[in-house]
């Protein structure tokens, strides 16, 4: 199935939530699983997250009624975002195309990463993926799995009537309507030796993957009837050894060790405001983002703080340019979302909803973006979208007629449960799906092991490191603009555009440029 090596998937929100309930089968997904790798504990792996060492579930499918006769088709991938976070490969072969009609125009990147050093680093984790994990599928229920023991891309290991392994770029088993099946993904006891990291050529890091479930029509692998109904993702975080990298803070054994040093590159990105209703507009914001750096090595393995996922967050405030070149508040507020390792680009942030503001054309306006400690940042963030969900619980409304416009600043936090209807109220139990996600953030702040406190922040273009938590702030965008037409999208034109960016002791950029990054695909 050549048409899948590498298939784009666009996120908007929570990873692949359109399917379930819709069509084929019905599934529900532990949207995120967190596993860390240390070498120098027994065992060598185990979950993180909920501060428990509790088993993370398994994807489930079940009622496939209407998917008679078809197969399920499982695949496994290496997940990485393109040059903007919301979009998304998955890289089922470990290949990788070149450079597509996509690409950042007006980027401040100093250098792009290269293709090269993308490709190399995606067949590694491929490698991995491929030699040192399984797909585990099990009928709860104790029916029989029906499936071709020969396939021509996976190997198939019989555990018994209703258990199978399954290794390979997908794999197939038929569809029975009374199936209640519990898949998950699996590491291999023998590749939890640093030896087999060495000679996979891994770095010490984070690795994100994708499980990928899909109802097909057939099990040639050549289908054209391919429904995704479901996708897991994985991270699997490999802990550094402490003598190559200083490691924040010791939690116990439970606890996995991430670096001490916050090394990344930040910058502004787009802002894209739209009109939204009488007295009020809409803001899609990024930053932009370099977390793409050069490893350390020793005896054969290599490290960078870089390898590791971050938050990136920070406080916004608008303010509109009198005539008189007095400041009037507009809004503020508290936004942030996650960076890949080994990753380069533009990082959307949740969209923000501005009530009792709309744009003239010429008008004046500054966005201010200050960052004051990522870790701190990404608290008061997540606090910040928990309180709004208890604001939401005291809220009226019609289910399928009200809507909740802020609930717009929450749809693209991570791991988020799903709430129905996004941002409008379309759940009968609009109550029980609240609280669910109540629940979800009081365990994400409470007993969360990522992110953990940094010691050290650099970012490269400042020259020098901070001590966190010992100045006003570590990174200041501000972006002042006048307002012009609408585009073609509905997005305002933003014009005499000034960018400047401030370290703890000195301005690092002042520039006025003629357009922000932005992301932008040609047509076909």
């Amino acid at each position: 199935m050549k048409s899948l090596n590498t298939k784009s998937i666009f996120l908007l929100g929570a990873f692949l939530l359109m399917a379930g309930e819709a069509i084929a089968c019905r599934t529900t997904r532990d949207l995120k699983h967190s596993f860390v790798i240390d070498f120098a504990q027994t065992p060598a792996i185990r979950p993180y997250g909920d501060g428990s060492n509790s088993t993370i579930l398994p994807q489930m499918v079940e009622k496939c009624t209407e998917s008679a006769g078809k197969f399920l088709m499982l695949s496994k991938g290496i997940f990485m975002p393109t040059q903007v976070s919301d979009v998304a490969d998955i890289f089922l072969d470990g290949d990788i195309p070149k450079p597509n009609l996509c690409r950042i125009d007006s980027p401040v990147f100093a250098k792009g990463v290269d293709f090269d050093q993308k490709k190399s680093l995606v067949l590694r984790q491929q490698n991995f993926l491929k030699q040192c994990t399984y797909i585990s599928v099990a009928e709860l229920n104790g029916r029989p799995l029906r499936y071709k023991f020969e396939q021509p891309r996976c190997k198939v290991s019989n555990q018994g009537p209703s258990i199978v392994q399954l290794e390979g770029d997908y794999c197939f088993l038929n569809i029975n309507p009374s199936y209640n099946l519990a898949i998950s993904l699996g590491v291999k006891p023998e590749c939890l030796h640093i030896e087999k990291m060495q000679e996979l050529g891994l770095e010490f890091g984070d690795i994100e993957a994708a499980l990928n479930t899909y109802v097909t029509g057939d099990d040639t692998g050549l289908s054209t009837e391919v429904d995704p109904i479901g996708s897991s993702r994985y991270r699997y975080t490999f802990q550094a050894q402490e003598s190559m990298l200083k490691l924040s803070e010791d939690l116990g054994p439970d606890a996995p060790r991430f670096p001490d040093t916050y090394n990344v590159e930040l910058n502004m990105g787009d802002l894209q405001f739209s009109p939204a209703g009488e007295q009020r507009l809409d803001l899609n914001m990024y930053i932009s983002v370099d977390n793409f750096h050069k490893s350390v090595c020793k005896d054969g393995l290599c490290v960078n703080p870089s390898n590791y996922n971050v938050p990136v967050a920070a406080e916004v405030e608008i303010f509109k340019v009198e005539s008189s070149g007095k400041l009037s508040f507009v809004d503020g507020w508290s936004t942030g979302g996650i960076a890949q390792g080994s990753w380069q680009g533009l990082l959307r942030l949740p969209q923000q909803s501005i009530d009792g503001a709309s744009f003239e054309k010429g008008q004046a306006y500054k966005v201010v973006v200050t960052m004051i400690d990522p870790f701190e940042d990404f608290y008061i963030f997540l606090n910040r979208a928990e309180q709004l969900l208890v604001d939401l619980k005291g809220a009226n409304g019609v289910a399928g007629l009200d809507s909740i416009p802020a609930l717009n600043s929450l749809h693209l936090l991570p791991h988020l449960p799903n709430l129905l209807g996004l941002p409008n109220i379309t759940s009968n139990d609009i109550n029980g799906d609240l609280a669910t996600s109540l629940a979800f953030f009081k365990q994400l702040g409470a007993t969360r092991l990522w992110p953990t406190f940094y010691g050290n922040l650099c970012d490269p273009t400042h020259g020098q490191c901070f001590q966190a938590s010992k100045q006003k702030f570590w990174n200041r965008f501000t972006t002042t603009f006048t307002v012009g037409d609408l585009d073609e999208q509905g997005t305002f034109k933003l014009e005499n555009i000034r960018v400047v960016k401030e370290s703890p002791n000195k301005v690092i950029m002042d520039k006025k440029i003629k357009n922000l990054p932005r992301y932008t695909c040609e047509p076909f």
